[in-house]
């Protein structure tokens, strides 16, 4: 499992120039095209993000655009094509689509898709429930790219206890699932997505929390243990590590069935290594 770190392309600049200064590795990052163009220092920062994090995927901005947000769909779809032409990179795994079907319908959304597939074979649709199964599984058979994705905000598409038999299906068909806004470790903890994301390392700083990971779980600080003691840009910094720690447990955890290891164990680590494995619960 690797789980993608986002929002840094938005108000992140001291934590990624921080990174930059102190040759500090970002696993696995997530940034918005909608940030990119139109926060003060996005496009400054996605580059940044991208000397910083040793993979990343960009979010289309659909997120924001459930909202409120609006735009000209054509115009700014074009956009994001002309930006993955002229960015695309190994480093950059996939770009996720316009999944914007509340505001103007499926049938809209599948020719705003054909746009970007013309840019890239790395595009990842987005399921949403009023699509129905049958269009996830068609998904998963024709997707050009690697990868599919579900959301994980909690009981909206997709219950808890349904999410094993959509990682099962989109294995089944040589895709790897990604499962957008999910860190919820009840979950990470019983179903091995390949590819998860969250926002939470930098939400808490923004509203004055401090995470410590410890014991296998994360655990808040109490605001008046902090208020005072740190500045909103220290409490990124300090939240973006922790949440690594976080990174690297669940890509050890679910190595054996994800085939997706990314942290060396190395000989000091390997007590440690083994104790985690015989935690995690056997996917079958």
């Amino acid at each position: 499992m690797r789980i993608f770190l986002s929002a840094l392309e938005n108000n992140a600049q001291t934590t990624l120039d921080k990174c930059l200064k102190d040759q500090i590795t970002i696993p696995f990052g997530l940034v918005s095209f909608y940030y990119i163009t139109k926060a003060q220092d996005g496009l400054a920062n996605f580059k940044k993000a991208l000397q910083v994090c040793d993979y990343l995927l960009v979010d289309s901005g659909a997120h924001t655009f459930q909202k409120g947000t609006k735009v000209d769909w054509e115009t700014y779809t074009d956009q994001y094509a002309e930006f993955i032409k002229k960015y695309d990179c190994q480093k950059i795994l996939g770009y996720f689509e316009m999944d914007v079907d509340v505001q103007i319908g499926y049938d809209r959304v599948l020719a705003l898709r054909k746009v970007l597939n013309r840019a890239t074979n790395k595009i990842i649709p987005v399921w949403h429930k009023n699509r129905g199964i049958s269009e996830f599984k068609k998904m998963c058979k024709t997707t050009p790219g690697k990868i599919v994705a579900v959301t994980g905000f909690k009981n909206e598409d997709i219950q808890d206890n349904q999410y094993p038999a959509f990682v099962k299906y989109a294995w089944k068909c040589g895709k790897k699932i990604h499962c957008l806004g999910m860190t919820r470790q009840k979950v990470l903890n019983k179903v091995p997505f390949d590819y998860v994301d969250s926002s939470s390392w930098k939400l808490t700083a923004t509203f004055g929390g401090l995470k410590e990971w410890s014991n296998s779980e994360h655990k808040l600080i109490s605001i008046d243990g902090v208020k005072g003691k740190y500045q909103t840009k220290d409490l990124f910094f300090k939240n973006l590590m922790s949440y690594i720690k976080m990174v690297r447990y669940y890509n050890i955890k679910w190595q054996k069935i994800n085939h997706d290891l990314y942290f060396s164990l190395g000989v000091r680590n390997f007590l440690q290594t083994i104790k985690l494995l015989r935690k995690a619960i056997i996917y079958d």
